[in-house]
C-alpha cells in the first residue's frame, strides 16, 4: 500500500469502515494496471514519434544556421532595439507627466490629471454639505469617479462617525474632506463656548476616520461671528452658487440654477444627502463642461493661481 492509499484509508476510515476502504485500494489497484497496460504501447509510440520529430527540427534548424549565420545576431539586435526604445518611452513620458502635474496638486488613481485639462481652463470647485449618508453618498462618488471629478465633502462630525467607511472612500478617490461642524448648530445663536466646542468635536471626530485635521471649515447656514473664524483655526470656505437643491429638490431645477451662476472660480454648493441632488449631478458636470469649465479641488485651484489659502479668511470664490 502507497502512501497515497494510507492517507486515503484514515479519511474513509473514518466515515464509512475498513470495508469501503478495501473495496478503494482494489478499485485504485485495478485502474492503475489498466492504465499502465493501455497506455505502454502508446508511450512507446510517442517517444519513437519524439525521437524522429527531434532529428528532424534539429536538421532543419542546423541547416538555417549554416545557410544565415548572422540571423542569431540580428534577432538579438532587434529585439535589444524594441526594449531600449520601450524604454526611452517610459522616460519620456513619465518626464512629460511630471511636467504637466508641476502645479497640480496629488491626485487619487481614480481622479487622473490627465484625464482632466485644467490648466489654462475656467475652473469651478464642486462642494457638498450635510453628508455622508450611507445611500446617497456612496452613489455620489460612483459617479464623480466615473467622470473623474473632485469634490469637498463638508462632513457633519456625527454623521462622519457614523458612516467612517464612506468618508475613507471619499478621502482615498481623492477628494478632500472638510468640517461642516459636529451636528449644524447655527452657531451665532449659541454660546461661544458652546460654539468653540461643537468645531473642536468636529475635528476631532473627522481626525479619527481620515487620520489628520480637516483644512476647511464651513459653518451650518454660512453664518460667523469673530469668535467662529478664531475657533475654526482653518480657512473659512462659503460659495458663490447656490443650487437651492435642498429648496427644489429637482433635478432640473438644480442644473439650472447652477447655470445661471456659474463662473470662473466659482465654488458651487450642493448637498449629498438628497437623491435628488446625486441625480443631477451627472447632467450638471457634463453642461458645466460644454461652457468650457473644468473641475478642481480647492487646493489644484490654489497652486495653479499661485494663491494660498489662509487660516481666518472667508473665501466666497476663487475668481482669478
Amino acid at each position: 500500500m502507497n502512501l497515497l492509499d494510507k492517507l486515503f484509508s484514515r479519511e474513509i476510515e473514518r466515515r464509512t469502515g475498513a470495508h469501503a476502504i478495501s473495496i478503494y485500494i482494489e478499485e485504485n489497484r485495478e485502474k492503475r494496471k489498466r492504465s499502465r497496460s493501455i497506455g505502454a504501447s502508446a508511450i512507446e509510440a510517442s517517444r519513437e514519434t519524439k525521437i524522429t520529430t527531434r532529428k528532424s527540427d534539429t536538421s532543419f534548424i542546423r541547416r538555417i544556421d549554416l545557410r544565415f549565420p548572422w540571423l542569431k545576431l540580428a534577432v538579438v539586435a532587434v529585439l535589444g532595439i524594441i526594449v531600449i526604445l520601450d524604454l526611452l518611452n517610459l522616460t519620456i513620458s513619465s518626464t512629460g507627466e511630471r511636467r504637466a502635474l508641476a502645479k497640480i496638486a496629488p491626485m487619487s488613481k481614480h481622479i487622473k490629471a490627465t484625464e482632466r485639462v485644467i490648466e489654462g481652463k475656467k475652473l469651478v470647485a464642486l462642494t457638498f454639505d450635510d453628508g455622508p449618508s450611507p445611500l446617497t453618498t456612496p452613489k455620489l462618488l460612483d459617479v464623480l469617479k466615473q467622470k473623474h471629478v473632485p469634490a469637498t465633502f463638508f462632513v457633519l462630525g456625527n454623521r462622519a462617525l457614523d458612516n467612517p467607511d464612506v468618508v475613507k472612500r471619499a478621502l482615498d478617490e481623492g477628494h478632500e474632506i472638510a468640517s461642516h461642524t459636529m451636528r449644524h448648530q447655527n452657531l451665532i445663536r449659541i454660546s461661544a463656548e458652546a460654539a468653540k466646542n461643537d468645531i473642536n468635536e468636529a475635528k476631532s471626530a473627522i481626525k479619527s476616520i481620515i487620520g489628520k485635521t480637516p483644512a476647511y471649515t464651513r459653518p451650518p447656514y454660512g453664518n460667523f461671528d469673530s469668535n467662529i473664524i478664531k475657533s475654526a483655526g482653518t480657512p473659512i470656505i462659503l460659495w458663490s452658487v447656490d443650487t437651492e437643491d435642498w429648496r427644489s429638490k429637482n433635478v432640473d431645477s438644480i442644473i439650472s440654477t447652477a447655470l445661471d451662476e456659474v463662473h470662473d472660480g466659482a465654488i458651487i454648493l450642493m448637498h449629498d444627502i438628497y437623491p435628488t441632488s446625486v441625480e443631477a449631478v451627472p447632467k450638471l458636470i457634463d453642461a458645466i463642461r460644454e461652457k468650457g469649465y473644468e473641475f478642481a479641488s480647492f487646493s489644484e485651484i490654489s497652486k495653479i493661481r499661485g494663491t494660498k489659502i489662509k487660516e481666518g479668511i472667508i473665501y466666497y470664490n476663487f475668481r482669478p
